[in-house]
């Protein structure tokens, strides 16, 4: 039998694979993107979007909910950058009714950090908040004037908190002088052209057309639900968007996880990268687990909240950015590769089923098809040419080029004449080293201060690694060599030799092995 076969394109596939959804009845419609570092690359929808039949497309306007956390945050920490807010003041300092107690003990005030990232102490609440969307700032702080049970201490755990979140996004509004949905649009979305996102508060009476949210009633019969308007909880779930102005929003949120192509670019003249990296950074870890998925196999979740946003680490691609949002009538949510760029936007237009594991399959679906690297690591110009003195000092001893490429501690850790002597040996077992066709062969890099390359010999090969110091002029702090006999598989031979990482248990399951090294 022929193995030979025809590869289908990816778009298919993933056209294929949301199609299911609505044909097996989880949603009266569904309309999804595909996100690379330009923006959306591709789009597809099924199924109908309103009474009338219509099916939804990329400018089709859905709620996000939740997923609006993540515009709030970013706001925040814009009017942090201006001077304008201080994250680490406690929620007290702008709303003095706040109080609570974690059983009998009184608990510190959390800060608003701790309330962006879940971690302010309040116990989870997605069951409950539903029916308060639409309350004033002056109704929603009497709810709170009688105090909080809190589940633990700020700062100390993840639980999600839609309250806690709401009042930290109204503290933002008083910091700016200004609603912070007016703040968010007027900062955010209007400088990056996000001109069909809005928070429901602010809608448009037309010129648009809205999904409708759908329920199954007693008889099997999709049931639409009338739109909702939030008021003071627009920060925790307000906003309104389409596919197409998602995927500008992925795209600008990724691009400052990746090496930057350029100095400057207009998306840093909104918010600046080192901001946008803050958002995607953990701030509260969320307990590990093993998940049994249905098919049978199993995944390993470990990570937690940022600001707005999950964060979660894949064992081979690495780091996951997400948020899903969820309405009555509505589930979403957006899903990005940080290392790079590439994301699965997804609306749904029902309640039902699990399309936030759907939009993660399919964005694994799109890494596996273009086998995409965890990270990219792009190691300094030092690196580059340290590694290539370090390769030239391994095949011809000189102790003055030693003097000048090591840091002190390389000797004061085991004297240079001992290394020379154990390089001697590593040599004779595979040796002898073959001719320098060139720059040396990259096996791995960890960092950009650190590197791993190859020195093919007669009978295998000789795998070196040197990490360098942090400050200028840069000199190599630790340097390892092996020997690998040529009877040892390529499959087998280790990739990272480091000392430090060795004291790992092994055989360790990680992504790092699965990083594009320019």
């Amino acid at each position: 039998m022929s193995s030979e076969t025809l590869v289908v394109p990816l778009v298919d596939q993933l056209d294929a694979f949301f199609g299911q959804y609505t044909a097996a009845g989880q949603s009266p419609g569904l309309v999804y993107g595909l996100v690379g570092t330009d923006g959306l690359e591709h789009t597809r929808g099924f199924g109908t979007a309103d009474d009338d039949g219509t099916a939804p497309d990329a400018d089709t306007i859905f709620p996000i909910a939740s997923m609006t956390k993540s515009f709030v945050a970013l706001g925040a920490l814009l009017a942090r950058d201006r001077g304008l807010l201080d994250l680490e003041a406690p929620i007290t300092d702008f709303y003095p009714e706040w109080h609570g107690t974690v059983g009998d003990e009184p608990a510190a005030a959390p800060t608003l950090r701790q309330l962006l990232s879940m971690g302010g102490g309040l116990t989870e609440d997605n069951s409950w908040v539903d029916p308060f969307l639409g309350l004033s700032e002056a109704e929603l702080v009497e709810r709170i004037r009688p105090g909080f049970n809190y589940s633990t201490h700020p700062g100390s755990a993840f639980e999600y908190s839609n309250i806690g979140f709401t009042m930290a996004g109204l503290a933002v509004g008083k910091a700016v002088s200004r609603r912070v949905e007016d703040w968010v649009t007027d900062e955010i979305l209007h400088p990056l052209g996000m001109n069909s996102t809005w928070f429901d508060n602010r809608a448009p009476e037309e010129g648009f057309r809205r999904a409708v949210g759908y329920s199954l009633n007693t008889d099997g019969d999709w049931v639409g639900f009338p739109p909702a308007v939030s008021d003071a909880m627009a920060a925790a779930g307000g906003m309104q968007s389409t596919i197409n102005d998602l995927s500008i929003w992925v795209r600008f949120l990724a691009a400052a996880t990746q090496p930057a192509s350029t100095p400057a670019s207009s998306d840093d003249a909104v918010v600046s990268r080192a901001s946008r990296r803050e958002l995607q950074r953990i701030h509260q870890v969320d307990i590990p687990s093993l998940q049994a998925r249905p098919e049978g196999t199993w995944k390993f979740v470990t990570g937690g909240y940022a600001l707005g946003l999950f964060v979660r680490e894949d064992l081979h691609r690495g780091r996951i950015v997400t948020h899903s949002g969820g309405l009555p009538g509505f589930i979403l949510n957006m899903v990005w590769h940080a290392g790079s760029g590439k994301g699965v936007v997804v609306f749904t237009n029902s309640h039902r089923s699990n399309p936030v594991a759907l939009s993660e399959d399919a964005l694994f679906r799109a890494l596996a098809f273009h086998d995409t690297p965890a990270r990219t690591v792009q190691p300094w110009p030092e690196t580059h040419r340290l590694m290539s003195a370090a390769d030239e000092l391994i095949r011809s001893w000189d102790d003055g080029t030693a003097a000048a490429i090591f840091a002190d501690n390389i000797d004061f850790d085991r004297p240079l004449s001992q290394r020379r002597a154990a390089i001697d040996e590593l040599i004779a077992q595979v040796g002898p080293l073959l001719r320098d066709r060139g720059a040396p062969e990259v096996v791995s890099a960890a960092t950009p201060a650190d590197i791993t390359w190859s020195i093919p010999a007669e009978r295998g090969e000789l795998i070196c690694m040197i990490h360098l110091t942090p400050v200028r002029p840069a000199q190599i702090q630790e340097f390892e060599v092996i020997a690998v006999e040529r009877s040892v598989p390529r499959a087998a031979r280790p990739t990272d030799i480091s000392a430090r990482r060795r004291a790992y248990a092994r055989p360790t399951v990680s992504s790092l092995p699965n990083t594009r090294v320019l």
